[in-house]
């Protein structure tokens, strides 16, 4: 059946993507913290009627910076640049409340360290009689939580109801199309609507999906009648021909036209490894590039100097976890074990141990589950703190690991495990972690299953790593770390 080539009629209203939503939570909170910070200072030159100068500018760098920096930590923190929780507005007004009097405490508590006045002289200087300025950081500080809040519940009632969700499309109604459809409504159903699926030969779908609305043959009357923001193209659906002139129009009407698993990557953070089909190379890391060589040189910097500061860190802390160690259970203080690191090279880490001595004394080996009772009640402190991997900083100062990077294995579990998910050993390609994207994002594995998650995770960062996102990755372990997150 031949089909109209004519151009597509779009009458779309814009609907913002993810990036742009990110984007404009990061400038809108900054914008409206400068805001105060000048605001604050504004009004302390109105009641002081002082002259503006470099000098009293520079003075205040400290409580300014302090305000400026601290929403956003406070914000990363508590996940608020997470879409999914970005709407979430109980969530929202509780952690701004918390943030204001967490960053006024931190903001006393430096200036007590830093005044040069006499502890009990301080309350007496305190007058904004005296000095109009010490009201400047408690303004800032009182102005922007109250900006961020009205800002960001417009954000959630704005952008967080029906009518801003992108209509989503996608083509291919089977497999990889149902997990891309239970993902969103998983953790996304706030950003994305997907009006239906496009397949000529589509499975037997959920009663609770959405419907099939036709074969290949009426995607252009399907984004005209409905209405699309985006389609997702699944893999192996027969895109060719007037399809393909259909795809174009609605390209250059403004509808994104995504890789189905592209799609599923940006909203998940994770590559489905087991749904790629004979796209098999997007498994792959990104074709190397000419910054490929920086890269690594600036990631082993920061880990030689991440790796002095947690040196310090273990130094200080061995005493105080060997005799707790000692006193919990017998044993040894440090467990060593063989791993598995770049390349398929096997080293030697060591970790604070945490499970009884002789776990494993069939020789056999087994994962760490939920509730072990092998994990004595000191390591299962050590192990939500993570503080029993904090002697593997001696594996990052020797150049065997990096800070971050996916986790080192056994052998024996990577031997299990290649021969049961593709592309296991393609996590070899990059330089095992201290911390890693698996881990912050989900933790402890105990399983097959686990394990694929995890390999999803750890292809996503593979494929995607920079400075920044090595960045983002340990602020997050610092997160659960303190949280005491981990299992």
């Amino acid at each position: 059946m031949t089909q109209s080539t004519k151009p597509i009629r779009l009458a779309l209203t814009p609907r913002l993507a993810f990036s742009e939503r990110r984007l404009l939570l990061r400038v809108g909170d900054l914008v409206l913290i400068s805001a105060s910070i000048m605001i604050a200072l504004w009004l302390w030159f109105v009641l002081g009627g002082s002259a503006v100068s470099w000098e009293t500018l520079r003075s205040q760098m400290l409580w300014a910076g302090l305000v400026f920096f601290g929403w956003p930590v406070w914000f990363f923190f508590n996940d608020l640049y997470n879409l999914r929780w970005a709407v979430d507005v109980p969530r929202l007004v509780r952690t701004v409340l918390v943030g204001s009097v967490a960053i006024f405490i931190v903001y006393l508590t430096i200036f007590f360290v830093t005044s040069r006045t006499p502890v009990v002289n301080l309350l007496a200087d305190l007058p904004i009689e005296r000095d109009p300025l010490r009201l400047a950081p408690a303004l800032a500080i009182g102005v922007s939580g109250a900006l961020l809040l009205i800002w960001r519940i417009g954000y959630a009632v704005v952008l967080g109801g029906p009518h801003a969700r992108r209509r989503l499309l996608i083509i291919g109604a089977n497999e990889p199309g149902l997990v891309l459809w239970r993902t969103i409504r998983q953790l996304h159903s706030a950003q994305y609507h997907i009006v239906g699926f496009i397949d000529n030969a589509p499975v037997d779908l959920p009663s609770d999906a959405p419907l099939c609305l036709g074969g290949i043959e009426r995607l252009r009357q399907v984004v005209e009648q409905v209405g699309v923001d985006e389609i997702a193209v699944g893999a192996g659906n027969g895109i060719a021909g007037s399809a393909v002139a259909a795809l174009m129009d609605c390209h250059e009407h403004g509808v994104a036209i995504t890789p189905l698993t592209l799609l599923y990557e940006r909203i998940a953070g994770k590559v489905a490894v087991e749904h790629i089909g004979d796209e098999w190379y997007l498994a792959l890391p990104v074709q190397q590039s000419s910054t490929v060589t920086l890269y690594r040189f600036m990631k082993r910097l920061m880990d030689l100097a991440g790796g002095m500061l947690l040196g310090i860190v273990l130094l200080v802390t061995l005493p105080f976890i060997a005799v707790a160690i000692k006193f919990n259970s017998r044993g040894p203080i440090f467990y060593l074990q063989d791993r598995v690191g770049l390349y398929g090279r096997t080293f030697r880490v060591r970790k604070f141990r945490s499970m009884v001595q002789d776990a494993e004394g069939d020789g056999r080996a087994r994962w760490a589950v939920k509730g072990d009772s092998r994990i004595t009640r000191v390591g299962t402190f050590l192990r939500k703190t993570r503080l029993d991997e904090l002697p593997q900083i001696l594996n990052v100062l020797s150049g065997e690991m990096s800070l971050v990077g996916p986790r080192p294995e056994r052998q024996q579990f990577i031997e299990q495990l290649q021969q049961q998910i593709p592309f296991y050993r393609t996590r070899l390609a990059a330089k095992p972690g201290l911390t890693g994207w698996a881990q912050v994002s989900y933790g402890y594995g105990a399983t097959v299953e686990d394990a694929l998650i995890k390999l999803q995770y750890d292809l996503f960062y593979i494929k995607h790593q920079s400075p920044w996102f090595d960045l983002t990755i340990a602020l997050r372990t610092i997160s659960v770390v303190l949280h005491m997150k981990g299992q």
